[in-house]
């Protein structure tokens, strides 16, 4: 950290030395050093070492101390609300049984992770997508319709043509990373994901409106315009209509996820099955109403 410790340092140790009245306290003064107790309540202890992660860099010692004071204040209050309540409480059993279901809770996720993680194939073929997507077919019916573009929009006075048009004009991975860069440090506004989709509600703000409309949309225009202030470039790569059929990469990233969760349900209901089994035969588990 950036921030001095050595007055903070020096009233900690120094307030922990009063309690070194015996052998064994002294004898622990190393462990002190390497990391001084900052609170205590009954046999819990706030080190040092718990708190410095979240401690913003102070310029000074003091405004470390004051920030730790505060720190250490509010974690005394609170454990001391806390015995309070444990103490006026006279009965738990809803709460032990609270607590029991969170445990089991957890326990149960972090293995049914261990399990997908080490048994499910994330991998989806194309075909896999095709018959989720007959199966489904109905839920994605489009509204309006999706583009796939590229649109840069750039102010005249920053513009350098012979700079722009090689990189806007050649396609390929070369050049689109150079696009990029360029867009980045001149560009108003720009769309460079040629894979990606957009609705068309998503993009009709951004594009000149006098120049482009979505009944003038179609696959494969190329078109610039030019206003008073600003150029703008856009290829359309795709476009499909609300009633057309949507191509797999539309929903393929939705599809996907479905599948992989259903993936994932039916390993857990596979291995429910089997350990209820287990359980049977062992006869752990018994069933008295069939």
């Amino acid at each position: 950290m950036k921030f001095s410790f050595e007055m903070l340092f020096i009233v900690l140790i120094i307030g922990s030395l009063t309690k070194c009245k015996d052998k064994n306290n002294i004898e622990n003064m190393e462990d002190l050093f390497e990391d001084p107790i900052v609170a205590e309540f009954k046999d819990q202890k706030l080190k040092l070492s718990d708190i410095s992660s979240m401690m913003p860099q102070f310029e000074s010692s003091s405004d470390s101390i004051q920030f730790l004071s505060h720190y250490s204040e509010k974690w005394l209050k609170d454990l001391s609300f806390l015995e309070k309540a444990k103490m006026e409480s006279t009965s738990t059993p809803e709460i032990d049984a609270l607590v029991e279901d969170y445990k089991n809770s957890l326990l149960l996720t972090k293995y049914e992770e261990k399990l997908i993680n080490s048994s499910i194939d994330s991998q989806v073929t194309e075909k896999e997508l095709l018959n989720y997507y007959d199966q489904k077919k109905g839920e994605y019916k489009l509204d309006e319709s999706i583009i796939r573009l590229m649109f840069v929009k750039i102010s005249k006075s920053g513009f350098d043509e012979k700079a722009f048009d090689p990189l806007w004009n050649k396609s390929n991975d070369k050049n689109q990373n150079e696009l990029l860069k360029y867009c980045q440090n001149n560009a108003e506004l720009f769309l460079l994901q040629p894979d990606k989709w957009y609705k068309w509600k998503e993009i009709a703000d951004i594009l000149p409106s006098k120049f482009i409309s979505q009944a003038n949309l179609h696959s494969g225009m190329q078109r610039e315009f030019a206003d008073f202030k600003f150029h703008y470039f856009i290829k359309i790569k795709e476009v499909v209509r609300p009633n057309e059929k949507p191509p797999i990469s539309y929903f393929s990233m939705q599809a996907e996820k479905s599948i992989l969760h259903d993936r994932a349900k039916n390993l857990i209901e596979k291995e429910k099955q089997i350990q209820y089994e287990k359980m049977l035969n062992q006869k752990i588990a018994r069933q008295h109403i069939k």
